[in-house]
Protein backbone atom coordinates (compact mmCIF):
# COMPACT_ATOMS: atom_id res chain seq x y z
CA UNK A 1 0.00 0.00 0.00
CA UNK A 2 1.60 3.49 -0.71
CA UNK A 3 1.55 6.61 1.54
CA UNK A 4 -1.10 7.80 -0.03
CA UNK A 5 -3.99 5.00 0.70
CA UNK A 6 -2.22 4.97 4.31
CA UNK A 7 -2.83 8.59 4.11
CA UNK A 8 -6.69 8.60 3.61
CA UNK A 9 -7.07 6.05 5.15
CA UNK A 10 -5.97 7.39 8.72
CA UNK A 11 -8.05 10.34 7.50
CA UNK A 12 -11.03 8.39 7.15
CA UNK A 13 -10.25 6.67 10.53
CA UNK A 14 -9.56 10.19 12.28
CA UNK A 15 -12.76 11.80 10.63
CA UNK A 16 -15.01 8.52 12.04
CA UNK A 17 -13.43 8.63 15.38
CA UNK A 18 -14.20 12.50 15.56
CA UNK A 19 -17.89 12.16 15.15
CA UNK A 20 -18.11 9.39 17.07
CA UNK A 21 -16.56 11.60 19.45
CA UNK A 22 -18.89 14.43 18.89
CA UNK A 23 -21.91 12.02 19.65
CA UNK A 24 -20.74 10.94 22.31
CA UNK A 25 -20.03 14.48 23.57
CA UNK A 26 -23.45 15.44 22.21
CA UNK A 27 -25.07 11.95 24.37
CA UNK A 28 -23.31 13.04 27.64
CA UNK A 29 -24.45 16.27 27.76
CA UNK A 30 -28.45 15.45 26.70
CA UNK A 31 -27.75 12.27 29.31
CA UNK A 32 -26.58 14.75 32.23
CA UNK A 33 -29.32 17.41 31.19
CA UNK A 34 -32.15 14.45 32.05
CA UNK A 35 -30.75 13.42 34.74
CA UNK A 36 -30.51 17.26 36.24
CA UNK A 37 -34.67 17.19 35.34
CA UNK A 38 -35.40 14.24 36.63
CA UNK A 39 -33.28 14.11 39.99
CA UNK A 40 -34.10 17.73 40.74
CA UNK A 41 -36.02 18.40 43.93
CA UNK A 42 -37.43 21.41 42.05
CA UNK A 43 -41.48 20.19 42.91
CA UNK A 44 -40.39 17.07 45.16
CA UNK A 45 -42.20 17.38 48.35
CA UNK A 46 -40.53 20.70 50.80
CA UNK A 47 -41.60 21.58 53.78
CA UNK A 48 -38.28 23.85 54.85
CA UNK A 49 -38.66 26.99 56.38
CA UNK A 50 -35.98 28.92 54.96
CA UNK A 51 -37.14 27.41 51.66
CA UNK A 52 -40.94 28.40 51.98
CA UNK A 53 -39.48 31.47 53.10
CA UNK A 54 -37.08 32.59 50.53
CA UNK A 55 -39.59 30.71 46.94
CA UNK A 56 -42.50 31.47 49.36
CA UNK A 57 -43.73 27.99 48.15
CA UNK A 58 -44.30 25.09 49.86
CA UNK A 59 -44.95 21.40 48.10
CA UNK A 60 -46.97 19.23 50.29
CA UNK A 61 -46.60 15.03 49.72
CA UNK A 62 -49.60 12.41 49.52
CA UNK A 63 -49.59 11.65 52.84
CA UNK A 64 -50.43 15.05 54.00
CA UNK A 65 -55.13 15.88 54.24
CA UNK A 66 -54.65 19.14 55.88
CA UNK A 67 -52.60 22.01 55.21
CA UNK A 68 -52.84 25.03 57.73
CA UNK A 69 -51.74 28.77 56.05
CA UNK A 70 -50.56 31.41 57.92
CA UNK A 71 -51.73 35.09 57.41
CA UNK A 72 -48.70 36.48 58.55
CA UNK A 73 -49.07 40.05 61.35
CA UNK A 74 -48.70 42.97 59.18
CA UNK A 75 -48.73 41.35 55.99
CA UNK A 76 -51.60 43.60 54.28
CA UNK A 77 -49.18 46.37 54.63
CA UNK A 78 -48.18 47.60 50.88
CA UNK A 79 -44.64 46.87 49.53
CA UNK A 80 -42.35 50.11 49.74
CA UNK A 81 -44.08 52.02 52.81
CA UNK A 82 -41.73 54.81 53.93
CA UNK A 83 -42.30 53.16 57.53
CA UNK A 84 -42.10 49.59 56.72
CA UNK A 85 -45.10 47.78 59.02
CA UNK A 86 -44.33 44.02 57.54
CA UNK A 87 -42.22 41.75 58.61
CA UNK A 88 -41.63 39.86 55.72
CA UNK A 89 -42.80 39.89 52.04
CA UNK A 90 -45.74 37.32 51.97
CA UNK A 91 -49.17 38.17 52.23
CA UNK A 92 -49.85 34.73 53.30
CA UNK A 93 -47.11 31.96 54.14
CA UNK A 94 -46.56 30.09 52.13
CA UNK A 95 -47.79 32.42 48.94
CA UNK A 96 -48.28 29.34 46.89
CA UNK A 97 -48.97 25.83 48.09
CA UNK A 98 -48.84 22.84 45.82
CA UNK A 99 -51.07 19.75 47.54
CA UNK A 100 -52.22 16.52 46.72
CA UNK A 101 -55.65 16.09 45.58
CA UNK A 102 -58.29 16.05 48.53
CA UNK A 103 -55.79 18.14 50.61
CA UNK A 104 -57.96 20.28 53.01
CA UNK A 105 -56.56 23.84 53.42
CA UNK A 106 -57.45 26.10 56.57
CA UNK A 107 -55.88 29.53 57.12
CA UNK A 108 -54.81 30.68 60.09
CA UNK A 109 -55.06 34.33 61.35
CA UNK A 110 -52.19 35.53 62.69
CA UNK A 111 -52.82 39.16 62.09
CA UNK A 112 -53.10 40.89 65.11
CA UNK A 113 -56.13 43.21 65.59
CA UNK A 114 -57.66 42.47 62.06
CA UNK A 115 -60.12 40.05 60.35
CA UNK A 116 -59.88 38.80 56.90
CA UNK A 117 -62.10 37.04 54.48
CA UNK A 118 -60.56 35.30 51.83
CA UNK A 119 -62.26 34.45 48.61
CA UNK A 120 -60.79 31.29 46.55
CA UNK A 121 -61.07 31.10 42.44
CA UNK A 122 -60.73 28.17 40.13
CA UNK A 123 -59.07 28.73 36.93
CA UNK A 124 -61.79 30.48 35.39
CA UNK A 125 -62.34 33.05 37.44
CA UNK A 126 -65.63 31.31 39.55
CA UNK A 127 -65.90 31.71 42.96
CA UNK A 128 -65.51 28.03 45.03
CA UNK A 129 -64.96 28.84 48.44
CA UNK A 130 -65.44 32.02 50.79
CA UNK A 131 -64.29 32.01 54.41
CA UNK A 132 -66.01 34.00 55.30
CA UNK A 133 -64.70 37.09 58.28
CA UNK A 134 -61.41 35.03 60.26
CA UNK A 135 -60.98 36.85 63.30
CA UNK A 136 -57.78 37.27 64.91
CA UNK A 137 -55.48 33.64 66.11
CA UNK A 138 -58.29 31.77 64.48
CA UNK A 139 -58.77 29.44 61.49
CA UNK A 140 -60.70 29.48 59.00
CA UNK A 141 -63.53 26.63 58.00
CA UNK A 142 -61.52 23.86 56.06
CA UNK A 143 -62.05 23.45 52.07
CA UNK A 144 -61.19 20.61 50.71
CA UNK A 145 -59.38 20.72 47.11
CA UNK A 146 -60.97 18.14 45.34
CA UNK A 147 -60.40 18.92 41.96
CA UNK A 148 -56.67 19.57 40.19
CA UNK A 149 -55.71 23.07 39.26
CA UNK A 150 -54.47 26.35 40.11
CA UNK A 151 -56.71 28.14 42.41
CA UNK A 152 -55.96 31.36 42.92
CA UNK A 153 -57.77 33.38 46.06
CA UNK A 154 -57.25 37.15 48.03
CA UNK A 155 -58.16 39.07 50.45
CA UNK A 156 -58.04 42.91 51.17
CA UNK A 157 -55.99 44.05 53.17
CA UNK A 158 -55.28 48.35 53.67
CA UNK A 159 -56.88 50.48 51.46
CA UNK A 160 -55.74 49.50 47.89
CA UNK A 161 -53.57 46.67 48.76
CA UNK A 162 -55.22 43.07 48.09
CA UNK A 163 -53.54 40.05 49.76
CA UNK A 164 -52.93 37.12 47.38
CA UNK A 165 -51.96 33.61 47.15
CA UNK A 166 -52.17 30.63 45.40
CA UNK A 167 -53.32 26.64 46.04
CA UNK A 168 -51.88 24.49 42.99
CA UNK A 169 -53.60 20.87 43.51
CA UNK A 170 -51.44 18.17 41.55
CA UNK A 171 -51.42 14.12 41.75
CA UNK A 172 -48.41 13.83 43.97
CA UNK A 173 -47.00 10.62 43.82
CA UNK A 174 -44.44 11.07 46.77
CA UNK A 175 -44.79 11.74 50.71
CA UNK A 176 -43.34 14.77 52.29
CA UNK A 177 -41.00 13.72 54.71
CA UNK A 178 -40.39 14.87 58.11
CA UNK A 179 -37.24 16.74 59.27
CA UNK A 180 -37.19 14.99 62.64
CA UNK A 181 -37.86 11.58 60.73
CA UNK A 182 -34.88 9.59 60.82
CA UNK A 183 -36.39 7.09 57.89
CA UNK A 184 -38.43 7.91 54.97
CA UNK A 185 -41.19 5.24 57.03
CA UNK A 186 -42.24 7.80 59.53
CA UNK A 187 -43.50 9.92 56.81
CA UNK A 188 -46.70 8.06 57.20
CA UNK A 189 -47.52 9.50 60.68
CA UNK A 190 -47.34 13.16 59.13
CA UNK A 191 -51.04 14.16 57.94
CA UNK A 192 -51.36 17.80 58.66
CA UNK A 193 -48.62 20.38 58.07
CA UNK A 194 -48.73 24.37 59.54
CA UNK A 195 -46.72 27.71 60.25
CA UNK A 196 -46.76 29.87 62.77
CA UNK A 197 -44.54 33.23 63.22
CA UNK A 198 -42.98 33.86 66.33
CA UNK A 199 -40.21 36.41 68.03
CA UNK A 200 -37.29 34.75 67.60
CA UNK A 201 -36.52 36.41 71.39
CA UNK A 202 -38.66 34.06 73.10
CA UNK A 203 -38.24 31.39 70.69
CA UNK A 204 -37.86 28.36 73.69
CA UNK A 205 -40.64 29.75 75.29
CA UNK A 206 -43.13 29.37 71.84
CA UNK A 207 -41.76 26.20 71.31
CA UNK A 208 -42.25 24.33 74.63
CA UNK A 209 -45.97 25.81 74.39
CA UNK A 210 -46.15 24.24 71.01
CA UNK A 211 -44.45 20.81 71.96
CA UNK A 212 -46.73 20.42 75.37
CA UNK A 213 -49.36 20.88 73.37
CA UNK A 214 -48.62 17.86 71.65
CA UNK A 215 -47.76 19.37 68.03
CA UNK A 216 -44.22 18.72 66.63
CA UNK A 217 -41.89 21.20 65.74
CA UNK A 218 -40.72 19.99 62.86
CA UNK A 219 -38.19 23.09 61.63
CA UNK A 220 -37.26 26.52 61.93
CA UNK A 221 -36.18 29.50 60.34
CA UNK A 222 -34.87 32.53 61.55
CA UNK A 223 -34.83 36.06 59.60
CA UNK A 224 -34.09 39.66 59.89
CA UNK A 225 -37.61 41.44 59.53
CA UNK A 226 -38.14 44.55 58.01
CA UNK A 227 -39.54 46.09 59.98
CA UNK A 228 -36.22 46.45 61.99
CA UNK A 229 -37.70 45.68 65.03
CA UNK A 230 -39.98 47.14 67.44
CA UNK A 231 -40.49 46.90 71.08
CA UNK A 232 -41.45 43.31 72.39
CA UNK A 233 -40.57 42.08 69.52
CA UNK A 234 -37.36 42.53 68.58
CA UNK A 235 -35.86 42.79 65.28
CA UNK A 236 -35.74 38.71 64.13
CA UNK A 237 -38.62 36.56 63.71
CA UNK A 238 -38.53 32.84 63.50
CA UNK A 239 -41.03 30.75 61.06
CA UNK A 240 -42.00 27.48 62.74
CA UNK A 241 -43.51 24.53 60.32
CA UNK A 242 -45.26 22.44 62.41
CA UNK A 243 -46.85 19.04 61.59
CA UNK A 244 -49.08 16.62 63.59
CA UNK A 245 -49.97 12.35 63.16
CA UNK A 246 -53.35 11.23 63.97
CA UNK A 247 -54.22 14.67 66.21
CA UNK A 248 -57.87 16.10 66.24
CA UNK A 249 -57.34 19.35 64.20
CA UNK A 250 -59.96 21.71 65.96
CA UNK A 251 -57.61 20.71 68.74
CA UNK A 252 -54.65 21.55 67.30
CA UNK A 253 -56.06 24.67 66.18
CA UNK A 254 -57.18 25.78 70.06
CA UNK A 255 -53.65 25.21 71.32
CA UNK A 256 -51.90 27.46 68.38
CA UNK A 257 -54.83 29.78 68.95
CA UNK A 258 -54.28 30.52 72.53
CA UNK A 259 -50.68 31.18 71.61
CA UNK A 260 -50.78 33.46 69.09
CA UNK A 261 -53.28 35.42 71.21
CA UNK A 262 -50.66 36.06 73.54
CA UNK A 263 -47.80 37.05 70.97
CA UNK A 264 -46.22 40.73 71.50
CA UNK A 265 -47.52 41.83 68.01
CA UNK A 266 -49.47 44.82 67.40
Amino acid sequence: MDNKNIDSGIRIILTISGILLSVGAVSFILFNEVYAQTNSSEGQPNINAETIFNTKTMTLGNNIQNLVILIPNEGHHAAGEDNEARFLDQHFVPENAIVNTGTTVQWFNGDAGHERTIEVNDATDNSVFNTGEILDSQASPPFTFGNQGVFNYEAEGDPGVTMMGQVTVEDIQSPVISSSSTTSNSSVNIDTVGILMVPTQDIDEYISQITDAGITVDNTYDFKDLRGGQEGTGDTQTLIVWTTGGKDLSETLTSLSELSADLPYS
